[in-house]
């Protein structure tokens, strides 16, 4: 299918609507700059916690500072540009000095590198560095996706439920390896995993303009995944996605063209509500809310080019709840909860509101997509038994999960 041609009034409708409300250049510049920053990828993976100082020979401590660094929970510590990776326990002691907290977290393992002194990296939730690291069987495998080839890691349980099969798919800006912290309960469950890479991830190709599409685009790869997974015997795929990777999930259960065999989403801290997310952003890099709706708008436009095949903008109004629970047939588990400082979890609960009939939501601690790091055995346990249940005919599969919270009709809407 080729582009559309259609010639695009926005320019004019929006040089109107500057001159009407008095909006500089500068505005429209920041404006601008702010819904590029949105679909591209960053060149470099932040890395502002640092490493104050280590106790032991191995070290058995590491104390830190920086974002994330004293969360509760236990983390992986990506450092030296992605080189050095290791495991951190939970937070042992802690000083402030100047205004500057430090804490000391137990050291688990360190996988490659060296910690030191000086050494600079990030928290994340993603734990494990590789498949091999699981215990299950486990292959690299390649299909087709749109402009070239797309990769992901199969990972088979020793006792696989026919027919069953599981997509992850990981979120903006992060690589397969976070989603492999959601396998295990999936893979207890009986469902044979494809752990995907998608559209700019490294090795796979570029989305238009090396762009993502918050979920518009990625769903695309998400269904080429379903594809190949029923070549394989595939009878019933579930799809587990975090944060954009949840959109692209729904998306890909609600529109995409294997909508059919999706039996149902287990969601982690997911986007479901691209509005608010974009304001919410806008407001962390201290952007007037005016000028973050306007970089909404040019996303929406297109005015701002996005990477959605065959279209110029990037519908960003129909990323809501009520537009992503619309044509929603299949079960949902939501892991969120109100600690999430990226993606706001309102998203997440007017979301089950509108759909109680289908929809659970779990509200946990933590931040975001790292709300299995704090209790990894109470969210594996719900995922489990909510995946378990999926066994069970349409009519019987939900069911309360034991001790968690739960959103039903009575809900908020906030």
């Amino acid at each position: 299918m080729g582009r559309s041609r259609r010639r695009v009034w926005g320019p004019i409708a929006l040089a109107a609507g500057a001159l009407a409300t008095g909006l500089t250049a500068g505005s429209v510049a920041l404006s601008t700059h702010f819904a590029r920053r949105v679909l591209q990828p960053a060149s470099a993976p932040d890395a502002r916690v640092a490493v104050w100082a280590t106790e032991g020979d191995a070290p058995d401590r590491v104390w830190i500072h920086g974002p994330d660094a004293a969360l509760e929970g236990k983390y992986s510590f990506i450092f030296d540009t992605g080189r050095g990776h290791a495991r951190l326990g939970p937070v042992v002691d802690r000083i402030v000095d100047d205004g500057v907290e430090r804490v000391a977290r137990e050291v688990l393992a360190v996988d490659r590198g060296e910690l030191r002194v000086g050494v600079k990296g990030r928290i994340t939730g993603w734990w494990f560095t590789g498949p091999e690291e699981l215990g299950f069987s486990w292959e690299t495998v390649s299909f087709p996706v749109d402009g070239g080839i797309g990769r992901a890691w199969l990972i088979a349980p020793e006792q696989s439920q026919p027919g069953h099969w599981a997509v992850h798919v990981h979120g903006r800006g992060a690589l397969p390896e976070e989603t492999l912290r959601g396998v295990p309960p999936l893979a207890r469950a009986g469902a044979t995993n494809l752990v995907i890479s998608y559209r700019n991830d490294p090795g796979v190709p570029e989305g238009i303009r090396g762009r993502y599409g918050l979920g518009l685009a990625e769903r695309h790869d998400v269904d080429a995944a379903i594809a190949y997974a029923l070549s394989r015997g595939a009878t019933r795929v579930t799809l587990v996605g975090w944060s954009m990777g949840g959109t692209a999930a729904v998306l890909s259960a609600t529109r995409g063209p294997h909508r059919g065999v999706v039996d149902g989403l287990v969601l982690d801290s997911p986007g479901l509500d691209w509005p608010e997310i974009l304001r919410h952003q806008a407001s962390l890099v201290r952007l007037p809310a005016f000028l973050g709706a306007l970089g909404v708008r040019l996303l929406e436009l297109g005015l701002v080019r996005g990477a959605v095949p065959w279209q110029r903008g990037t519908g960003v109004s129909n990323l809501t709840p009520a537009g992503l629970a619309r044509n929603l047939r299949a079960p949902v588990l939501i892991h969120a909860g109100p600690g999430d400082t990226f993606v706001p979890w309102g998203g997440s609960v007017r979301f089950a509101h509108l759909r109680p009939d289908l929809v659970r939501l779990r509200e946990a601690p933590g931040e975001h997509v790292k709300l299995w790091n704090v209790h990894p055995e109470a969210w594996e346990f719900a995922t489990q038994e909510f995946v378990t249940g999926l066994d069970s005919p349409p009519a019987g599969r939900l069911f309360p999960l034991g001790g968690d919270a739960e959103h039903r009709r009575d809900a908020p809407t906030a």
